[in-house]
């Protein structure tokens, strides 16, 4: 089973299931020299705790998948393009800032068309509240 998890890593972008597969080889080795399920069990499970706690840092700055941080008080007042209609009461609206995609509601409950630009008023949650440019 180690071996099939380990092998499992190269379909997956992440390098998660691999620490799984080492911990199943370890509980394996358990199994033969003690056979006690309880101890095979521990094992798989802290050397598979550990190893991903452990290692799971080091990958991600290896690999870039940090999140990255955004300052949302920066994006406030500034222009976004509508790339889904904003419609507040079908709960639909999607723009785009700094590369960034945020659900978005317009602050008056009015209807603002796809690829139109609008202002963001404020930040609620992981939502914007925002305004067609040139309103005010």
């Amino acid at each position: 089973m180690g071996l099939i998890l380990m092998a499992l890593e190269i379909l997956t972008p992440t390098f998660f299931i691999f620490w799984f597969g080492v911990g199943a080889l370890a509980s394996s080795l358990v199994a033969y020299f003690i056979g006690n399920t309880i101890w095979e069990l521990t094992v798989f499970v802290v050397v598979s705790g550990i190893l991903v706690i452990l290692t799971r840092p080091i990958i991600n700055k290896m690999t870039g998948d940090e999140p990255r941080k955004i300052n949302v008080d920066d994006i406030v007042g500034k222009k976004a393009l509508v790339i889904e209609e904003i419609n507040n009461k079908k709960a639909k609206g999607l723009v785009k800032i700094n590369g960034d995609t945020w659900r978005a509601f317009s602050k008056n409950d009015e209807i603002i068309e796809k690829d139109k630009y609008v202002k963001v008023l404020k930040v609620e949650g992981a939502h914007l509240i925002v305004i067609e440019e040139g309103e005010e």
